[in-house]
C-alpha cells in the first residue's frame, strides 16, 4: 500500500520548488532599480539605399544586386527597433552595441524615426576604413550612461587589402560604476580564413589596453561584439589570454559564451551553429551579472519573431533579412545578446 503522507509531502515540495521558481523568475523586476540591460547585436548590413562612392556598398542600393529599397530598408529600421524594445516590458536597454552600421543617417534614422525616438537613445560612432563601409556604434540612454570618453582604435596592418571596422572604446558612467567598453566586429572568415591573425591581433590589442587601464586604476571591463570566432577557438582563448592561469599570469577576462558549445548560438550558417556574438567581462562585472536560472535564460535573445520558420533546420535559425539574394523580410542573420548588470 502507498505511503500516502510521503506523496503528499513531495507533492508539496514540488509546489515549494516551482513557488521559488517563480520567484526567482521575478528578481529582475523586483531588483529593477538596481539592473540595467546591455545589448549587442549584429544588424545585418544595415545600409542606406543610396550609393556611397567611396565603399564596396553597391549589393545595398536601389539599383544592385539586392534590390535594396527605401522600403526595405525603413521595415528592417522598425524591426529593430521592435526587437530592442521587446527585450523588457518595463525597461529599455541602457547600451546598445551594433555592428555592420554604414553610417550616422541610419544611426539618426534608427533613434529618431522609428519607436526609439521615445527612449532618447544618442550614439556614438566613428567612420572606419573598412572596405565595405560598415562600422560598429554605441546606442546609449543618455539618462542612464554618462558618456566620459571615446575613440576609435585602428587596426595596424601594412596591408591594403586588411583595412576593417575599428574598435570602438567608451568609458562612461551607468548608475553608479565606471564601465569601459570595447565594441567589436572582427575581421571576417572569408577566403579562407585569410584574416585570422588580424582578428587575434586586435584581440591582443584590446587586452594589452584593458591591462594598461587597470594599471591607472580602472576596474571594470566589458567587450562586446561578433568575434567571427567561437569562444573556444584559438584566435579568442589566446587573443584574450582565456587559458593557462597562475599568480603571475591571472586570468583577467571571462568569456560568457563559453558554454554554448553544442548547446546554443547566435548564428547559423551551412547548418553550423556559432557562437560569434561575445561578452567578455573582468572579475568585478562578472559579479554584477544578474542571472535567473530558474527561467532558462541565456545571453542570446531569441524570442519567436526573431527565429526563422524553417523547421526544417536542426538549430534555430535567425530570420535574416537576406539569405543570399534572396529578400526573406527578417531582422538580421544573427540574434541579439543580452546581459543584465546590477549597477548599484
Amino acid at each position: 500500500m502507498p505511503n500516502i503522507k510521503r506523496h503528499k509531502s513531495n507533492i508539496q515540495k514540488v509546489s515549494r520548488l516551482k513557488q521559488l521558481g517563480v520567484l526567482l523568475c521575478m528578481i529582475p523586476t523586483l531588483t529593477q532599480s538596481q539592473e540595467e540591460i546591455i545589448v549587442f547585436h549584429n544588424t545585418e548590413n544595415l545600409f542606406y539605399p543610396q550609393d556611397d562612392s567611396l565603399t564596396m556598398d553597391d549589393d545595398y542600393t536601389i539599383n544592385g544586386k539586392k534590390h535594396w529599397t527605401f522600403g526595405k530598408y525603413n521595415a528592417k529600421l522598425n524591426a529593430l527597433a521592435k526587437t530592442y524594445i521587446s527585450i523588457d516590458a518595463k525597461q529599455m536597454p541602457a547600451l546598445i552595441g551594433l555592428c555592420e552600421i554604414e553610417s550616422n543617417h541610419v544611426l539618426n534614422a534608427l533613434t529618431k524615426d522609428t519607436p526609439l525616438r521615445k527612449t532618447g537613445y544618442k550614439y556614438i560612432h566613428y567612420p572606419s576604413k573598412d572596405i565595405r563601409g560598415i562600422d560598429v556604434a554605441l546606442l546609449y540612454d543618455p539618462k542612464k550612461f554618462k558618456v566620459l570618453e571615446s575613440f576609435p582604435m585602428t587596426p595596424v596592418s601594412d596591408r591594403e587589402e586588411d583595412r576593417t571596422r575599428d574598435v570602438l572604446y567608451v568609458r562612461g558612467i551607468l548608475g553608479k560604476i565606471t564601465i569601459n567598453l570595447y565594441v567589436v566586429h572582427a575581421p571576417s572568415r572569408r577566403e579562407n580564413n585569410i584574416k585570422k591573425e588580424l582578428r587575434q591581433k586586435i584581440f591582443e590589442n584590446i587586452y594589452t589596453d584593458i591591462q594598461t587601464k587597470i594599471q591607472q586604476g580602472e576596474e571594470n571591463f566589458l567587450v562586446m561584439g561578433d568575434m567571427n570566432d567561437n569562444p573556444w577557438d584559438e584566435t579568442v582563448l589566446s587573443g584574450f589570454n582565456l587559458e593557462y592561469h597562475n599568480e603571475d599570469n591571472p586570468q583577467l577576462l571571462f568569456n560568457l559564451m563559453n558554454d554554448n558549445k553544442d548547446k546554443t548560438g547566435s548564428y547559423v550558417f551551412s547548418g553550423y551553429l556559432f557562437s560569434f556574438d561575445q561578452f567578455l567581462v573582468n572579475t568585478n562585472l562578472k559579479q554584477r551579472l544578474i542571472f535567473s536560472g530558474a527561467c532558462n535564460e541565456t545571453f542570446i535573445y531569441k524570442p519567436e519573431f526573431l527565429i526563422s520558420k524553417d523547421k526544417r533546420k536542426k538549430y534555430d535559425r535567425p530570420f535574416s533579412t537576406y539569405k543570399g539574394v534572396k529578400y526573406e523580410g527578417g531582422v538580421s542573420d544573427h540574434f541579439p545578446i543580452i546581459m543584465r548588470l546590477n549597477t548599484q
